[in-house]
């Protein structure tokens, strides 16, 4: 692996942001971070084998802007990729964005100010928006109404997006576990939220989600269920609830007709 850094000043928020064959999205991602209203950051850009270009476009955002830090490495996987990339990070705060997704300009602002205000929270999540590959607006994501606890956590993943953790709780629960193929970051988030600070919720829309044809829930849906299974059943075991509680999981089918790639 190798890191090319920044600036040497410690900054108050890491964000991660990993990309795998995201040249087409991931300028608008990064742009989306630097632009910013809340500047003492450090964005690190974490190229996990990429093939078509995405590499050297983080290399040029690092000697643009100083803030910036970029590293490669061999492709692994977006867990893994994201648990190197935050390894590299300083900051005592730290959250990532999707290499396909972007951030509304006041969301590090906001969420800040927010762990400032609650200095016991481990973490704050923020509601989201459904966008179009062309970043119109689908709707308000279908997570942000569900109410936040440990217990509802179990089944509902409603600390989708945006995130920003306290790097000493992600410390605390041993960061991400990079096995994980899908749903590492819901893994993470119910090990969070076991511990005593738990979550804050920014009941705005901090975050652009892209629903796209890349998207993993198009492409690797039966393995993403796997993953979820495997994270809820390691919390109910964390959490003594295996010999009181049963885990049913439901297969839903999920059929779209859309036009030919060309």
């Amino acid at each position: 692996m190798t890191d090319a850094s920044g600036t040497s000043d410690t900054p108050q928020v890491s964000i991660v942001m990993t990309s795998y064959n995201r040249a087409r999205t991931l300028e608008q991602g990064v742009r989306s971070v630097l632009t910013q209203t809340f500047s003492n950051f450090e964005l690190i850009l974490f190229d996990d084998g990429s093939t078509d270009g995405s590499a050297e476009m983080g290399r040029r955002f690092a000697e643009m802007d100083p803030r910036v830090r970029h590293a490669t490495a061999a492709h692994r996987g977006v867990w893994p990729a994201t648990r190197d990339a935050i390894a590299l990070s300083r900051a005592p705060l730290v959250g990532w964005v999707d290499s396909d997704d972007l951030l509304v300009s006041t969301a590090l602002q906001e969420t800040v100010k927010a762990m400032h205000a609650h200095p016991s929270a481990d973490a704050v999540y923020t509601d989201y928006l459904d966008v179009d590959d062309s970043l119109s607006v689908i709707g308000y994501g279908n997570r942000c109404t569900i109410p936040y606890s440990a217990e509802a956590l179990l089944t509902s993943f409603m600390t989708f997006h945006f995130r920003l953790i306290r790097r000493s709780a992600y410390d605390a629960v041993g960061g991400i576990d990079a096995s994980f193929t899908a749903a590492g970051d819901y893994d993470l988030c119910l090990r969070l939220s076991e511990q005593r600070g738990g979550f804050v919720h920014l009941t705005r829309p901090l975050y652009l989600y892209r629903n796209h044809r890349d998207n993993i829930s198009y492409g690797r849906r039966v393995e993403q269920i796997a993953m979820t299974e495997r994270a809820i059943r390691a919390a109910m075991n964390r959490r003594g609830l295996e010999g009181s509680h049963e885990l049913f999981v439901d297969l839903m089918a999920y059929f779209k007709v859309e036009p030919k790639r060309t």
